[in-house]
């Protein structure tokens, strides 16, 4: 990619690294914020998986015979999008210090079993997990600390074998401490102890994508583990630092549990990687120290400090006094941090993060995709009044629904509130579809990017797709759907909607508006519900709450009462969502995160009720919880990408998010920072390969 073109990177920008474009390539067998995973709890089952042929086992390379076939254990898609630049050579072993600020540093956790549903200290450092599976070459299930992997013919099992000599790091302090190597034991007790299935006690933040995967794990030998599949999944496991199915940790000793105490092992946090634990001290300071000896690579930085530094413009004095080295910082405050002689360093090039407007509240599955349990969305919040930006296709007083009523509506009741709105021949459905274009056709992307962003980032038009995605085509158009994904005629208000729509224009966005029953008279919107946009200062960092008041301002121009409204995400949105209670939209990130992925990627499982009781971003549809297990089940590459492309249409046309902007990933770094090329990660902002600093 030119990063001259289209204005989008000031001149004082020129200086980031290159950004590579690759193919993609499938893998073999898919919020959190601040580098955490997302929870997407228990899916469901494939319901037509796709026969496989008989696979052969993996070779150590990760890829079998009949992986290159479009077989169970990795299948190759184009259009992956960009993939790590190739990770240094050790410099010589580890030498000199760094310190690096964090507005917020969390706790050590170290057996996430038992911890709470956040990060800690170390895995935001980084350095010390280590995955199965990371990304190179565009694959992302690329063997890491494995060996040879496999998937049965069936689906119904993963076969891991891990690699010799994965050495326990002991933590400072307990270096003449033999706490034995990483073995097949250790990773079933890591898997079963992780996994909501086999533990639903488990507080750890992948156990719910765990459990929408794996069944309970067993030890084959010494080195090998075999572990169950839910349902054939032949795409990907969720075990890849990249974080395929939404889960991007690696495994750490949890059996110190047993041998040391659960506090002790709550406080000390074990792994295989080039970098241990040293002394650290909860919303203050944690130090990480790179080991001598590594199996695979050696840190060029003896030890990294993160430290607690909550006010940008404290973070801002200290890299010019020289008592910090690294910071992330609001993109608002990238121009002028740069001309003072600091460098905005892409650790995992060509990745973007974006903010979307999450529509919550449209729920249109009545049934649990996997255990088939009634979720009656008609007497869920959302529906208790007839909001503009939210369809019900169910029932309501004076228009009921009765069970068998049609497709889609084998269960359904009816909403307490009389709809008596809707244009003449206008369901509730393409009202509120009207009501969504016409909000995300209001926003003024280029002015967002141009005041707010510097023109460093780019306009995305959904969380699905935008510049830089995979398979982006500007010039595409959706088509039209039906609410259960079925394609039908576009005729009416019932039109294609551009991949690129319209960037702020009212004009357009004012005549959807009309066309959905809503008229302006007297600079008013008739009949429109006071609509409250809910922002979170989320991946993005604080700009994001800035540009909540650029949109708000846009849609007070169509005629909209609006106000903005801040909450705790974690305390109280989040709950609200995997309650599937919310019904304000929100803008922030969903769990599609950035552009980084194959082509052939389902999206995501928290999209759906399948990820119910997880998290999830708090509207679902039937036609999703249908196509994601129809893409996982899928062994051939090039139709699980025709399925992406067409679940991304279907969620484009009917405006399930209203996509705005993306900047780059990275971080400031003062003139002794080099380089840091790490693998790409989905889930986090900054590489968490520590041991690729190098040092000037």
């Amino acid at each position: 990619m030119d990063l001259s073109l289209n204005k989008r990177w000031a001149p004082v920008l020129l200086a980031l690294a290159s950004m590579l474009l690759i193919a993609a390539v499938a893998c073999g067998g898919d919020d959190g914020d601040d580098g955490g995973s997302s929870v997407a709890a228990t899916a469901a089952p494939a319901a037509t998986a796709a026969p496989a042929a008989t696979a052969k086992p993996a070779d150590a390379g990760g890829t079998s015979d009949a992986a290159a076939t479009a077989a169970p254990a990795a299948t190759v898609a184009k259009d992956a999008g960009p993939a790590a630049t190739k990770a240094p050579d050790a410099m010589g072993g580890p030498e000199g210090s760094l310190v690096r600020a964090f507005r917020t540093l969390e706790a050590v956790y170290g057996i996430g079993y038992v911890g709470p549903y956040r990060t800690s200290a170390t895995n935001q450092i980084g350095g010390i997990e280590e995955s199965l599976f990371n990304f190179q070459n565009g694959n992302p299930m690329t063997p890491f600390l494995l060996d040879t992997w496999d998937i049965d013919a069936g689906g119904t099992r993963a076969r891991l074998t891990l690699k010799k000599g994965l050495k326990w790091q002991s933590p400072i302090g307990y270096e003449d401490k033999d706490f034995g190597e990483l073995n097949a034991a250790e990773l079933v007790e890591w898997f079963n102890r992780s996994n909501a299935t086999t533990n639903p006690e488990s507080t750890y933040g992948d156990s719910g994508d765990f459990a929408a995967i794996f069944l309970e794990a067993t030890a084959v030998d010494d080195y090998t583990v075999e572990i169950g599949l839910v349902s054939p999944v032949y795409y990907c496991l969720p075990v890849s630092q990249f974080g395929c199915l939404s889960a991007a940790r690696g495994p750490h000793k949890v059996t110190s549990a047993d041998t040391e105490g659960v506090e002790w092992a709550r406080a000390n946090h074990i792994g295989t990687g080039p970098y241990v634990q040293g002394e650290c001290t909860p919303g203050d300071r944690c130090t990480m120290h790179a080991v001598s000896e590594h199996w695979r690579q050696v840190g060029n930085v003896a030890t990294i400090t993160g430290l607690q530094v909550p006010e940008a413009t404290t973070q801002i004095a200290m890299l010019k006094n020289g008592a910090i080295d690294m910071t992330e910082l609001d993109y608002k405050l990238l121009p002028d941090v740069i001309a003072d002689g600091f460098t905005f360093l892409e650790t995992m090039p060509g990745g973007f993060v974006g903010q979307s407007i999450l529509f919550s509240g449209n729920l249109w599955e009545h049934s649990h995709a996997r255990t088939n349990e009634p979720l009656e969305p008609w007497n869920a919040p959302p529906l208790e009044k007839d909001y503009p930006w939210i369809g019900n296709p169910w029932g309501h007083q004076g228009g009921t629904c009765t069970d068998g009523a049609g497709a889609g509506l084998e269960l359904c009741g009816n909403a307490p509130y009389t709809d008596t709105d809707n244009p003449a021949g206008m369901d509730d459905m393409e009202q509120s579809r009207l009501v969504r274009l016409a909000l995300s056709t209001a926003i003024d992307r280029g002015a967002i990017n141009d005041s707010l962003l510097n023109n460093i980032g780019t306009p995305i038009y959904s969380e699905y797709m935008g510049p830089e995605y995979p398979g982006w085509d500007a010039s595409r158009q959706t088509g039209c759907f039906d609410w259960l994904g079925n394609e039908i005629t576009c005729e009416g208000t019932v039109q294609s909607v551009s991949w690129e729509i319209a960037d702020g224009d009212l004009d357009v966005a004012g005549a959807l508006l009309d066309a959905a029953g809503y008229p302006l008279v007297g600079g008013q919107r008739q009949g429109f519900e006071k609509i409250t946009l809910q922002a979170y200062s989320a991946e993005a960092g604080p700009v994001g709450l800035e540009v909540a008041d650029t949109v708000m301002s846009d849609w007070a121009r169509l005629g909209i009462e609006i106000e903005g409204l801040v909450e705790d995400y974690g305390g109280v949105i989040s709950p609200r969502m995997r309650q599937r209670v919310q019904f304000l939209p929100v803008l922030k990130n969903g769990d599609v995160h950035s552009n980084v992925y194959p082509i052939d990627w389902p999206l995501p499982t928290v999209d759906t009720s399948s990820s119910r009781p997880g998290w999830g971003v708090g509207f679902e549809s039937q036609a999703g919880a249908k196509w994601l297990f129809e893409i996982l089940g899928e062994q051939d590459a090039s139709v699980r990408a025709e399925k992406h492309l067409n679940w991304v249409d279907y969620s484009m046309f009917w405006l399930q998010y209203a996509g705005v902007f993306q900047v780059p990933k990275g971080i400031v770094v003062n003139d002794r920072v080099k380089s840091w090329d790490g693998y790409q990660q989905h889930y986090s902002n900054v590489s968490s390969n520590p041991e690729f600093i190098v040092l000037n």
